[in-house]
């Protein structure tokens, strides 16, 4: 395991050798770092290696192998102000690989636009942006799984359109029996020009440990979980979390996020039964930002 983590950190480095601050917010599609589900926003979005679900397309597509039921996500984010966003996605698990498919949007209206300072804009005008991709997962062994993901990119803002396209590469190891390690590099790609001008993808790496409680505690499950995130352009970020669930049916989490200026902590509830689970996780922002709600179904098919 060490040999791949090292190898992941040798890919990782060559891609964000010339990311610090001063990058900050500088690349396209930005949408791709608001993290899906309500479940991973309720632990503080550290979910590299704990995605068991078809939200692993988003977090890591070595995730895929760890589930073992084909199943349907779905999420509505309501972000900031009149920033919406919706995910969708469905696993399908064999013995030995696994696939999946997500659609990613995210839109937001009534945009001001102003040709010069005035009272009244000239025009309103929306912004949107799209993922769509397909996953694929491997298993290596009986201890490490590894997955690709592939995805088709757009974004309109105004009247002007961009179209990309980028990969995620990502790999899960089960180093004893409750603890788990995992490394994604995510967005390698690149888009066209957006109204004559060309800009980066948010590429990112993400590597990350869950370890799980659960046999020690009786009746409570207790999951805690950490990320370590660098993205191209802003500076490393921590993620922890934690997932204690009472008989084994209400889930309830908390989450810390590190690196941001108007968020930090995050709460979430679910409710988990044989066959489907329903998820809410909620995070607040400072300055007069608003919130984050998430709202989750998983679906066992």
């Amino acid at each position: 395991m060490v040999v791949f983590i090292v190898l992941l950190a040798v890919a990782g480095s060559t891609v964000f050798a010339q990311g610090n601050s001063d990058k900050n917010g500088t690349t396209a599609a930005q949408f791709l770092k608001i993290g899906v589900g309500a479940r991973a926003g309720g632990m503080g979005e550290a979910y590299a290696a704990v995605a068991d679900d078809a939200t692993a397309t988003y977090w890591n597509p070595a995730g895929l192998m760890a589930s073992d039921r084909n199943n349907l996500t779905m999420m509505y984010n309501s972000w900031l102000e009149s920033v919406n966003s919706q995910f969708g996605a469905v696993q399908f698990r064999g013995a030995t690989s696994a696939w999946g498919f997500h659609v990613y949007s995210l839109g937001v209206d009534d945009i001001p636009a102003r040709d010069f300072p005035t009272n009244e804009p000239v025009e309103q005008f929306g912004a949107n942006y799209l993922s769509l991709g397909i996953s694929h997962a491997r298993k290596f062994g009986e201890k490490l799984d590894i997955g690709i993901t592939a995805k088709y990119l757009f974004e309109k803002i105004y009247v002007y359109t961009a179209n990309g396209y980028a990969v995620d590469f990502g790999l899960r190891y089960r180093l004893g029996e409750n603890l788990n390690l995992a490394g994604a590099l995510q967005n390698l790609g690149g888009m066209n020009e957006l109204n004559l001008e060309k800009t980066k993808l948010p590429a990112l790496m993400r590597v990350g440990a869950s370890y799980d409680l659960s046999k020690m505690l009786g009746s409570v499950n207790l999951l805690l979980v950490g990320d370590v995130l660098k993205p191209l352009d802003e500076d490393v970020r921590i993620h922890v979390g934690a997932e204690a669930g009472v008989w084994k049916q209400l889930m309830l989490r908390a989450g810390y996020m590190s690196g941001y200026e108007n968020r930090s902590v995050t709460f979430g509830v679910g409710i988990r039964k044989t066959s489907f689970q329903i998820d809410y996780s909620y995070t607040p922002f400072d300055d007069d930002f608003g919130d984050s709600q998430r709202f989750s179904l998983y679906i066992a098919i």
